[in-house]
């Protein structure tokens, strides 16, 4: 089916006889059949250590695609003909000679986006056209040789500022001319000596302009020029393309002084040469190539326009008449009317471009350049790995020392060039997702970043597990959660270098800490290592949490202070952080930077669930006919159900004729609520829990309600504040600090006490409220996107904006606390219900460690 997709036009991208540089390959071909043996890829393979040197002409033509695994076998340099690959990338993948090998190319090279697109746009050729997919023959080749600065500049846009800067431009070689005879060309032509010849040369195309040459032609004076000649030497487009091309020819006045020649033999190529006195090579679109038709112009003495893009812009202006990159038809019009009218302009401009082609494009001088450059390339190889492990195949190397050998050569030897990696830890979602809070950002913010990838950056998932050192590619799941085949993906071991960002974006208290050598050793070779924050709570709420939770979260909290920096989902959890660190954090030398961000809200780009249950219309009219107060989050006890049920419970026994919907998952320590729930006498009247529901279903419910109730005792952002402001809903909240960053002036917040009566007398006062039009509106609270909370995110993590705060411990070591007169004024030092211990008679403070956490 894919074969089917990759058209005739990506096929034609990868044709080694473009009529543009076919008459320099052919030339070649016949001294190689005349002068050299001819080897094929199997006998070099048998024979390549007899060979000092190795050189690889690398294009975007299928007679190169065994050289793909040849250059990684057998080191070489590189002849670059054209910088994009991905038509021959392609071409292997599809055909069968190297299953998988676009998708992998094109993710080595560019990333998951460009992945995506091979397998889900309607022609194969777009994403050709659009991507080089090179990185994987750069990376591999001891050097690499270029014919024009433009590859260069290719490079520095698709790699960093860096790629490129060790490569060699050497023009691409001509043979001198001979002398041509103009007057016996004319005569096979049929040419009188004084008609006006203007010749394009190559195969035509979308990405030749030929059209646009046609249109300024017709445009100019030369369209009514009776001596004036227009030929198109070369095969017109098989498609719609040659086919309107003709359709305007016939249609034309002119149609008699302009055609195309159709494939044309050497012969008749050299003809058309001797005998024009205009040459036109336009491009659009350039990939990288060297024309060989424009510099076969300027061989033949002929003065030639071209328009400045790709290489055509390297081209010395004195030898061509250079139109800018984005011309009009009036200049290109006016070019070829100045040229037609002035012959020694013509002479002037083709005898300077000859000249250009026997110094600067020399056989000899170019030859000369090859053999310098070859050398450099492979004295540097030398003392660099390729030379390294030419010297270690000569010794005796123990074959179980291998593996120990090759991770040390691998991290001591980064491929070049290289985009740095955003390293996104997914290890919880790889295992399981619970679609909790947290799984709901990790998957917006990951896809944020996989689409919209940082300049500079690859983005990466990867994972590790409690049972082995090391993180692994997630490429399967990433697949998967962009809904694309898995099966070109490999989990191969994840690497990195100085320069890479390792981001903690899922929560995994138990993976982080058993990963915490490893990722110390990343730390120490320039990788800077983050983690995102979600709450303290399991340290500060343990009694609401299950067994072990705090001395899970303790420990984990201890391991990610350890690396570069934290960063909270809100500012009241970073402070939270800060005079944790106060008390419990490690001895350093390098100080903890530490940052803080805000969730998006945007449901749509989330990721979010859909499917509604068969009673959802039944409940939504509920809703809708009587006030209705909602609590979203997970049923566990720091959110507040309990108390909020009882508050209800009284307000039902005063007649008041109020709903409260509750929408979440069964948690944990809840069971005695949880049978009340179920069996409650208001269930399916004036009592609805909504177990698990889509994020569809959970939409309509936020329409259909009249108010939003935020009980929770702590949390680490408050998502659902921000959800019910989008929909325009009402708030009642606790008075927490995080629930006035979030919400600030548009909520209605009850006193933080466990007492019933607070939320009762809450729900009468902002109903009173609401009734006389004065209650605290949620439309102008303040939000953001997931697209701006990535941005921010990586704004922080990539050093782009200043921290926060920073912390280093005292000189000291950590700061103790003595005694029982201990203030911290915060959740983090109280001695608040229950939510630290203290031991002994000292009074030193003991949080001690959780397993699942919750951003509202």
């Amino acid at each position: 089916m894919l074969q089917e997709r990759f058209s005739a036009e990506a096929r034609r991208l990868i044709n080694p006889f473009h009529q543009d540089r076919g008459i320099h390959q052919f030339r070649l071909y016949l001294y190689i059949r005349a002068n050299c043996p001819i080897r094929t890829a199997e006998e070099f393979r048998a024979r390549a250590s007899y060979y000092d040197r190795v050189l690889y002409h690398f294009g975007n033509s299928h007679f190169h695609e065994h050289m793909f695994t040849l250059l990684e076998e057998i080191p070489g340099v590189v002849v670059l003909h054209d910088f994009f690959l991905s038509g021959i990338q392609a071409h292997r993948d599809v055909h069968g000679w190297a299953p998988h090998a676009f998708a992998r190319a094109l993710l080595e090279s560019h990333g998951y986006r460009a992945v995506q697109e091979r397998f889900t746009v309607p022609d194969t050729a777009e994403v050709v056209w659009r991507y080089p997919a090179n990185l994987p023959v750069l990376q591999s080749a001891l050097g690499v040789i270029v014919h024009s600065d433009y590859s260069r500049r290719l490079a520095r846009q698709w790699y960093g500022s860096a790629a490129g800067a060790d490569w060699t431009v050497i023009p691409l070689l001509r043979t001198p001319a001979l002398a041509a005879d103009r007057n016996a060309a004319r005569a096979a032509l049929e040419l009188a000596e004084d008609e006006l010849l203007v010749c394009s040369f190559g195969l035509l195309g979308q990405h030749k302009l030929n059209h646009r040459l046609l249109e300024a032609w017709l445009a100019s004076p030369l369209a009514t020029d009776t001596k004036a000649h227009l030929v198109f030497v070369g095969e017109n487009h098989g498609g719609d393309y040659g086919q309107n091309f003709l359709r305007r020819i016939r249609e034309s006045n002119a149609a008699g002084r302009i055609r195309i020649t159709g494939l044309a033999d050497i012969e008749t190529f050299r003809r058309y040469l001797a005998a024009a006195d205009i040459g036109v090579q336009l491009r659009t679109l350039s990939r990288g190539e060297t024309s060989a038709a424009v510099l076969d112009c300027m061989n033949y003495g002929l003065a030639t326009i071209v328009n400045a893009n790709g290489s055509f812009a390297d081209l010395d202006p004195q030898g061509v008449w250079m139109l800018p990159d984005e011309f009009s038809d009036e200049e290109l019009a006016e070019a070829l009317t100045m040229l037609a009218r002035d012959p020694e302009r013509r002479r002037t401009l083709g005898a300077r471009a000859r000249e250009i082609i026997l110094t600067r494009h020399a056989p000899r001088r170019c030859a000369e350049q090859y053999f310098e450059t070859i050398e450099g390339f492979y004295q540097r190889a030398e003392v660099g790995l390729p030379g390294l492990l030419a010297g270690l195949a000569e010794q005796p190397f123990p074959q179980e020392e291998w593996p120990s050998l090759a991770t040390s050569l691998a991290r001591n030897f980064p491929p070049k060039p290289r985009r740095r990696q955003l390293l996104v830890d997914v290890s919880e979602l790889v295992q399981r997702d619970i679609k909790s809070g947290i799984q709901r950002v990790v998957r917006a913010i990951l896809r944020q970043w996989l689409d919209n990838q940082p300049e500079g950056f690859q983005v990466e998932p990867v994972y590790a597990t409690a049972d082995a050192p090391g993180y692994r590619y997630a490429r399967r799941w990433t697949s998967r959660f962009l809904g694309i085949p898995e099966a070109w993906a490999e989990d191969a071991p994840a690497e990195a270098w100085a320069g890479d960002v390792f981001v903690g974006l899922d929560l995994q208290p138990q993976v982080v800490p058993a990963q915490a050598a490893f990722l110390h050793g990343w730390r120490n070779r320039g990788v800077k290592v983050w983690f995102v924050l979600y709450d303290l709570l399991p340290v500060l709420l343990p009694q609401v949490f299950p067994e072990g939770a705090q001395a899970m979260h303790q420990n984990w909290l201890s391991t990610i202070t350890q690396f570069d920096g934290v960063v909270a989902i809100s500012r009241a959890v970073a402070d939270e952080l800060a005079e944790w660190l106060e008390a419990f954090g490690a001895k350093r030398e390098r100080s903890l930077s530490q940052g803080w961000f805000h969730l998006g809200a945007d449901v749509e780009q989330s990721m979010p669930t859909t499917g509604l249950p068969s009673d959802a219309q039944q409940v939504l009219a509920s809703l809708a006919h009587r006030p209705s107060f909602l609590m979203v989050g997970t049923v566990e006890p720091r959110k507040g159900h309990a108390q909020t049920l009882e508050a209800f419970e009284q307000l039902w026994a005063e007649n008041a004729d109020v709903n409260l919907v509750i929408v979440g998952k069964q948690g944990w320590k809840v069971e005695a609520l949880v049978d009340k729930l179920r069996t409650h006498p208001e269930r399916g009247n004036r009592l609805f829990w909504l177990e698990g529901i889509s994020d569809e279903y959970l939409e309509k419910v936020y329409a259909a309600s009249t108010c939003l109730i935020a009980a929770s005792y702590g949390e680490g952002f408050g998502l659902p504040l921000i959800e019910a402001a989008q929909h325009k809903l009402p708030i009642i909240a606790r008075d927490i600090p995080v629930f006035r960053e979030v919400a600030g002036d548009h909520a209605y917040y009850f006193d933080d006490s466990r007492d019933p009566v607070v939320i009762a007398k809450a729900v009468r006062a902002w109903l009173a409220l609401n009734r006389a039009g004065t209650a605290p509106s949620s439309q102008r609270l303040p939000w953001l996107t997931w697209k701006q909370s990535a941005e921010r995110l990586l704004e922080i993590v990539l050093g782009h904006t200043k921290p926060y705060k920073t912390w280093l411990p005292d000189p000291a070591g950590v700061m103790r606390f003595w005694g029982n007169d201990l203030r911290l004024h915060t959740q983090v030092g109280e001695r608040h219900r229950g939510g630290m211990r203290t031991t002994g008679q000292s009074g030193f403070l003991v949080f001690g460690p959780y397993t699942s956490l919750s951003v509202g």
